[in-house]
């Protein structure tokens, strides 16, 4: 079996993880760029989501690279994340592939366990549980190397050696296959962070924190990599959600996930009542945390047609104004540019700069 799935951030290094050790070889299709998007583009329906659109360009890479099978979540719930398994292999095999799919959702996971019993050598069960070990401590590595990236990067002496070191130890993690081989090189991966040079005196960086919807606020090649453009620019950056949550959110067998997620609704309650199906509850309760953590201020990411953001991108401005903290709204589609985000993340930071100006 050649199995891949779409990019969403560095959330390949525990999937390939949890599928090689099942017994599959894994195709991973290069990072996103404008021409498997205008692919994607090309062959989906005008007025869906870009991550739809991702999405597909990065499954037809992959089928181009020789997978014959393709891995998708899926689901019954309001956002169309839900149906983009189904509807992107309708599409693939429209065009002309020839794939099998995995489709985990409302099926429950015995279908998908049993995709496996001709690919695993031995026990399937045993197979099963050493591939869930690895994925959920590579999932904690790269988690751990993301947070510290971010710690260190406002501070570094050598602009990019944050980035540079963060390649380096993922892509170990990446490599390491048994679970020893795995706590060697997230240790290794660690030292490597701890030994970026950094900065003896820093004046406070500004502090914002970046929500929306989750494919928008993990994907670089989506967001123009606007994680690290802000630690460059000296600024400490905390996304809301992060590919570690997203993968074991649906698996509920973090606690500290779950509880936040309850809180999360409860805090947006008089905002929005009910489940829309995407990020907004965290949207909402992520910019009233921001304003209570005393963070400067809040940037929200979204696609140009995500229904949940879009509902969000009216209530923000009431949620702005009562807790009196500064949101800078993105709109991502396939027409946005490079330059367009950056000249509005500087105006954004030095309307930032200008305020903690007037406070002091």
């Amino acid at each position: 079996m050649k199995v891949s799935t779409p990019h969403m951030g560095n959330a390949y290094i525990p999937l390939s993880a949890l599928l090689s050790n099942l017994g599959a070889e894994v195709i991973i299709p290069p990072r996103p760029t404008r021409k498997s998007i205008d692919m994607g583009a090309l062959h989906a329906p005008e007025f869906v989501c870009l991550p739809f659109k991702v999405n597909l360009g990065d499954n037809l890479h992959a089928l181009q690279m020789g997978a014959d099978t393709l891995a998708m979540v899926s689901g019954m719930w309001a956002c169309r994340f839900g149906y983009y398994g189904r509807v992107q292999h309708k599409i693939l095999r429209d065009i002309g592939f020839e794939f099998d799919s995995i489709l985990l959702g409302r099926d429950g996971l015995l279908p998908v366990y049993n995709k496996f019993r001709d690919t695993v050598d031995g026990n399937l069960l045993r197979a099963w549980a050493h591939a869930i070990r690895a994925f959920r401590q590579k999932a904690r590595a790269m988690d751990t190397l993301e947070k510290m990236s971010r710690n260190i990067r406002p501070f570094e002496r050598a602009r990019g050696s944050t980035t540079t070191a963060l390649a380096d130890g993922l892509a170990l993690v990446h490599k390491a296959f048994s679970l020893r081989e795995i706590a060697e090189a997230t240790e290794e991966s660690v030292a490597m962070m701890e030994a970026v040079e950094m900065e003896d005196d820093n004046p406070k960086p500004l502090r914002i924190a970046v929500l929306g919807e989750i494919y928008a606020v993990l994907e670089p090649a989506l967001n123009f990599d606007i994680d690290r453009k802000l630690g460059e620019m000296g600024i400490m950056s905390y996304p809301v959600m992060s590919v570690y949550k997203w993968l074991f959110r649906p698996l509920k067998i973090d606690p500290s996930i779950m509880v936040d997620e309850r809180m999360a609704r409860r805090i947006a309650k008089p905002y929005i009542a009910y489940v829309l199906g995407g990020e907004e509850h965290q949207t909402i309760t992520g910019t009233i945390r921001a304003a209570r953590k005393g963070y400067d201020g809040v940037i929200h990411l979204y696609p140009f047609t995500c229904m949940p953001e879009n509902i969000c991108r009216t209530i923000l401005p009431s949620v702005e104004a009562k807790y009196d903290i500064p949101v800078l709204n993105l709109c991502l589609d396939e027409h946005a540019s490079p330059t367009g985000i950056a000249t509005r993340l500087e105006a954004f930071v030095d309307l930032l700069n200008q305020r903690r100006r007037k406070k002091i």
